[in-house]
């Protein structure tokens, strides 16, 4: 609700945190002060009047009767010269006022008791002014002596201390205001300063490009936070970069290979229709054509398996699979392709893994159909199935011509083929590899290649061991 109102810049926000933090420290400090002098002007006050009623206690315990008490009324007052605050009023015991000092407002003779006295409260405040009265008995003697006693009122007048708390109480609210006012200033400041490398960064990524994603933003002048926050920017731009080159060969390749099938279809097409033909090359044209448009689409199907995968929002089915059973059923749809072409196909090993299973018959499918397209009359295609620390593998070898050496890393990239004619390739679009790989990214796992030419090539599929 409070960050409506609060603004979305991180410099303002900075100021108004370090302001509002300033005033609470101000305030709290201020407080706390005011307190101990609070404490300490009423501690010196209590103890001053105190003193004087002492002081008044002890003279009068000399005076013989309350008659000696009002004929000295002068007297009296002698302490109270150096103490203007200071005020004084004696009582007899039948509230008759034996003394009273000049500046004594206290008219409200009720407040004091006729038949004992004394004051009603020993201690009050009546129109500003603090009272403390006690009984003071006289140096009386006889069997009434006891009896022989006055009773003291003096009166403290606050207004000095009033006024030097409200001053003080004042300037604490003046010094919190201007001090919060100060130190929102100097956040402010500190904020922009702070935030500079940032600002700085904002401009450069602004100035960045799709031309321009292989130039890093430079790190210079930059420390901490903002180094981190500019590395990871420059390792964005980095993907980016690989992502938009990855993007610019895929739609170059797609074009390529869409054409080669467009173009034979339309080339078949004006051959058939530049002159009148029997139904039988006719046939031939429409049977090519159609070998053309399958081609196409599985392409197309392929090419939208590759995309659902690496946008799939939700995790993939995992179930316990068992790879020997999985690469049998695999290798059962094969046997007629293989036994066409005079390849013997073996299944061997065990491993268990947690899977998705359609995507795991794809992917082997896919290495199946590749290792036989490639593999010579006579040999044989193995499926090997192993656990090898914490990961099973599935292995997929053959002994057909093999893969370069600069054919290995890129050997998983969409639309690459390692025949050079690959536009005028049978054995598939170039893709079959590339689903190998998405699927495996999409079970955390890997795919790699091992091979030596003329003797043996290995496609390896590892994936994480079941925890169970």
């Amino acid at each position: 609700m409070l960050c409506r109102f609060v603004p979305r810049t991180l410099g303002v926000r900075l100021t108004i945190m370090f302001a509002l933090a300033s005033s609470i420290l101000l305030a709290a400090n201020g407080l706390c002060l005011y307190a101990a002098l609070k404490k300490n002007v009423m501690a010196d006050s209590e103890q001053e009047i105190h003193m004087t009623l002492g002081a008044t206690l002890s003279r009068l315990a000399n005076e013989p009767s309350e008659d000696a008490v009002a004929r000295q009324d002068p007297v009296w007052f002698d302490p109270f010269h150096a103490h203007d605050n200071i005020e004084m009023a004696i009582y007899a015991r039948d509230g008759r006022q034996l003394v009273r000092s000049s500046g004594f407002r206290l008219e409200d003779e009720s407040l004091i008791d006729p038949a004992t006295g004394r004051a009603a409260t020993a201690n009050w405040t009546h129109d500003g002014f603090r009272y403390v009265s006690a009984l003071a008995p006289l140096a009386s003697e006889g069997p009434d002596a006891k009896a022989r006693k006055v009773n003291v009122v003096v009166q403290y007048d606050y207004s000095r201390q009033r006024a030097l708390l409200r001053t003080y109480s004042i300037n604490v609210m003046l010094v919190t205001l201007l001090g919060t006012f100060v130190s929102a200033l100097v956040a402010y400041s500190l904020a922009r300063l702070g935030l500079r490398p940032l600002k700085l960064l904002a401009e450069r990524a602004d100035q960045v490009s799709s031309s321009k994603l292989t130039q890093p933003l430079p790190d210079i002048s930059m420390t901490g936070e903002m180094l981190a926050l500019n590395q990871a920017f420059n390792r964005m731009l980095k993907r980016l970069n690989e992502s938009f080159d990855r993007l610019s060969r895929f739609s170059a390749d797609l074009a390529h290979d869409m054409r080669t099938p467009l173009a034979n279809m339309l080339a078949e097409s004006q051959v058939a229709l530049s002159r009148p033909r029997e139904a039988h090359e006719y046939r031939a044209v429409i049977e090519s054509s159609i070998d053309e448009t399958q081609r196409l689409s599985g392409m197309i199907e392929d090419m939208l398996f590759l995309a659902r995968s690496e946008n799939r929002l939700h995790k993939i089915d995992m179930v316990k699979i068992d790879a020997r059973a999985e690469a049998e059923q695999v290798a059962g749809y094969y046997e007629m392709l293989a036994a066409d072409r005079n390849v013997t196909l073996q299944v061997i090993g065990d491993a268990h893994f947690d899977g998705n299973r359609l995507l795991v018959q794809r992917a082997l499918s896919n290495l199946l159909s590749n290792a036989l397209n490639h593999a010579p009359s006579g040999s044989e295609v193995v499926v090997q199935c192993s656990e090898r620390g914490a990961l099973s593998e599935i292995a997929v070898i053959d002994n057909g011509p093999g893969i370069g050496a600069e054919h290995i890393e890129p050997i998983f990239d969409r639309f690459y083929l390692v025949d050079p004619a690959r536009h005028e390739s049978t054995f598939g679009t170039g893709l079959g590899l590339a689903i190998v790989k998405s699927i495996m990214d999409e079970h955390r796992g890997s795919c790699s290649v091992t091979s030596e030419p003329g003797v043996r090539t290995a496609f390896v599929l590892s994936f994480n061991r079941s925890t169970d």
